[in-house]
């Protein structure tokens, strides 16, 4: 973007002496000599010149894209089956038995013995001591100077010119992207279940096949009734024995076998059907705003903050400082060693020998065996042939728009100082 500025300006121009020179404020007076001995007149002239001026363009270029598309393929997997065994392990094992133990023990007691004692140390006491000495002072003293300096007074200025504005403008263009439309495809597997069976077993069992019995016991019970005796024979007899039964129960072990129902796991392989989400690509068109920027001149006011120096005077007050001596009395801290006494309790120990009686738990191993059923898998290997999906890249060419930048020649009418007939000593004119 080229921007030109057009300034016109009045200049005042007299004759040349030994020590003044031409001076202007305007652009096209530069060509003007300063040590002319006539007036200086400079003259303007208007020329035609080419610029550059930046403008976007849409342009329609080819480039290569990277797409995918899927394929399903086949690979040997190995995979390893469980097979449960069963199997009968005999274990030792170690049992601590805890067991309580006392025994003697003879240990050495201190015993703690106080006296009384003096102690000298010594202490040292603080006292102040005043001193009197002499020291440099700084004084401040202030005078008045007078001092010239320069100022910078601003003013403002008022000037115009013509910019390049961007304008947005916004049109529509058709463009086409490829979008993976989700489907899902069922296929056939199988997989291992696992299915408890039922096995029949027989184990030994021990069973009591005991009986009750009634057994005669002698006891110091009372005589019965006439006639209610039933041992005794006759019931006129008068020494009667009287006899007690107890119903005592006679135990019979025998063993036999029984039969039970127990569950086995199996494995097999069921054929079962599921589901895999694949995608496909699919071109679609879709209409979308683009935004494109226009340059547009345009012409506006400005204003130029200039600045013209001014001599002017100030009185300042400078500061001097001076070392004045002065004296001045200060307290020193000394201290003196004073010897005292103290009484100080001491304490010594006695060794004194005892015995106790001390309880304590000694763990005695104790082996012991068991047998136990446990249940082994065994891994199997197995080749399964397995599907799977790869995505393999392709490219694909395809036209697109561009912006891009490009300079447009332009001609525009600038004025050029020209030196006039007076102006005999410059250096543009010869």
């Amino acid at each position: 973007m080229a921007a030109i500025l057009l300034v016109g300006s009045t200049v005042q121009a007299g004759k040349c002496k030994s020590q003044q020179c031409c001076v202007s404020a305007a652009p096209c007076l530069s060509g003007c000599n300063p040590c002319a001995t006539m007036a200086c007149k400079p003259v303007c002239q208007t020329i035609e010149q080419t610029v550059m001026v930046p403008e976007m363009v849409t342009e329609v270029r080819r480039v290569k894209c990277t797409e995918y598309r899927t394929e399903t393929r086949q690979r040997d997997i190995t995979i390893y089956e469980r097979i449960p065994e069963t199997r009968e392990v005999t274990q030792a094992y170690t049992v601590f038995r805890p067991e309580t133990r006392t025994r003697t023990e003879k240990y050495v007691a201190c015993k703690p013995v106080w006296k009384t004692s003096q102690k000298t140390y010594t202490v040292n006491v603080p006292y102040y001591e005043s001193r009197t000495e002499t020291r440099q002072v700084k004084k401040t003293f202030w005078k008045d100077v007078t001092q010239e300096f320069t100022v910078n007074v601003p003013y403002t200025e008022k000037r115009t010119g013509t910019r390049q504005v961007q304008k947005v403008v916004m049109k529509d263009v058709v463009q086409e992207y490829c979008v993976n439309v989700p489907y899902t495809e069922k296929r056939q597997g199988t997989r291992t279940v696992m299915k408890c069976v039922p096995v029949k077993r027989f184990r030994t069992v021990c069973e009591n096949q005991g009986h009750w019995e009634d057994r005669p016991i002698q006891s110091a019970c009372p005589a019965p009734a006439c006639g209610n005796c039933g041992t005794c024979g006759d019931c006129c007899q008068t020494a009667c024995a009287p006899v007690c039964t107890q119903r005592v129960w006679v135990p019979k072990f025998v063993q036999k076998k029984v039969e039970y129902t127990s569950y086995q796991q199996q494995c097999e392989q069921v054929p079962y059907t599921y589901e895999v989400q694949l995608c496909k690509p699919e071109k679609r068109t879709r209409t979308m705003k683009v935004c494109e920027t226009v340059c547009v001149p345009e012409k506006y006011t400005y204003e130029v903050q200039l600045c013209k120096p001014e001599k002017r005077t100030r009185t300042m007050k400078v500061c001097e400082v001076k070392c004045v001596p002065q004296e001045y009395t200060y307290q020193v801290k000394l201290c003196k060693q004073e010897t005292r006494t103290c009484d100080v309790q001491v304490c010594s120990y006695v060794k004194e020998e005892k015995t106790r009686q001390v309880n304590y738990t000694v763990c005695v191993p104790e082996q012991k065996t068991c047998t136990r059923k446990i249940t082994v898998c065994k891994r199997v290997p197995k080749v399964v042939q397995q599907n799977y999906t790869v995505c393999v890249p392709y490219t694909v060419e395809k036209e697109i728009q561009v912006q891009v930048c490009r300079q447009i020649a332009k001609k525009v009418l600038v004025q050029v100082p020209v030196c006039s007939a007076c102006d005999t000593g410059c250096s543009k004119c010869k």
